[in-house]
């Protein structure tokens, strides 16, 4: 009987509206549920205007009762259903937002009585991680072995320096635009210009950014030539706000790797999950 439910959250929101809106009803039908329950109670519950409704003297002494009555239940009916656990996942923020987030509904429906914290950000005191995926620098020789994903990298930017259909573009025209950086040291950058055959010579100007997330967002708003993984814009790229340069030249410059606080249970799923996107991508 949703009648209860519904009373609290009409008191809560003020509107018969939006409390039909969290319990998946018509706003008609919320009025009569509460017409009902005032009927059965023999007094009103709320004053009504044209545009809002409030709590009488009766409606709010009631609404103490309702919700001690509804936490009640919830306790209850957590108690008798399965049990949860908890994991806590510690990621860079670039990896947790552009590549993670976008694939994580696939594991929550595989493991839906798992609450997931998801850590991005070095704030200090959180949780201690059940999981934590980290990022090295690494080359094309290097040993990927370990990694659950590698990072691969090339030049994109927006469609306002270069359209889909121009050909014979170089590694000159690219680096006399302005460049974006996501490390001081300009790790990526060098890495692509060796694949390229060329040094590492801006000669329009560079933006430095702290952490390739931001790099990324300043090359989506047309601000320089970025360089990204394929598997963090893939959304970018189908819908053409970025536009991958030279696409064949594509090193290596790093890999995530996975450690684990425990070797059984959800960490090891979770483990196993992201080593299967990994597969997927490679």
């Amino acid at each position: 009987m949703s009648v209860l439910p519904a009373f609290s959250a009409a008191a809560r929101t003020g509107s018969l509206t939006l409390a039909a809106n969290e319990m998946h009803l018509t706003p008609g039908a919320v009025s009569r549920q509460i017409k009902a329950l005032e009927d059965a109670l023999g007094t009103a519950l709320f004053h009504r205007t044209h545009n809002a409704i409030t709590l009488t003297t009766a409606g709010r002494q009631f609404l103490t009762h309702v919700n001690g009555a509804l936490a009640t239940l919830e306790t209850g009916a957590r108690a008798i259903g399965p049990q949860r656990s908890r994991l806590v996942i510690q990621a860079p923020i670039t990896l947790a937002r552009r590549w993670l987030i976008p694939r994580i509904g696939s594991y929550r429906q595989e493991h839906p009585s798992e609450d997931l914290v998801i850590q991005s950000l070095a704030l200090g005191a959180g949780e201690a991680a059940d999981i934590t995926i980290s990022y090295r620098r690494c080359g094309d020789a290097d040993d990927h072995g370990s990694a659950f994903l590698v990072d691969r990298t090339v030049a994109v930017c927006s469609p306002r320096f270069f359209s889909r259909s121009e050909n014979g573009i170089g590694p000159g025209d690219i680096l006399g635009l302005p460049i974006l950086l996501d490390t001081a040291d300009a790790w990526s950058w060098r890495r692509w210009c060796e694949a390229a055959g060329t040094g590492f010579s801006p000669k329009g100007g560079s933006i430095c950014f702290d952490t390739d997330e931001a790099a990324i967002d300043a090359c989506i708003s047309g601000l320089g030539i970025a360089q990204a993984s394929p598997a963090f814009i893939e959304r970018e790229l189908r819908s053409g706000q970025l536009i991958a340069l030279l696409p064949s030249v594509s090193p290596v410059v790093g890999a995530y790797e996975i450690t684990r606080r425990g070797a059984t249970g959800a960490p090891e799923g979770f483990c196993l999950w992201l080593e299967q996107w990994g597969l997927a991508e490679i």
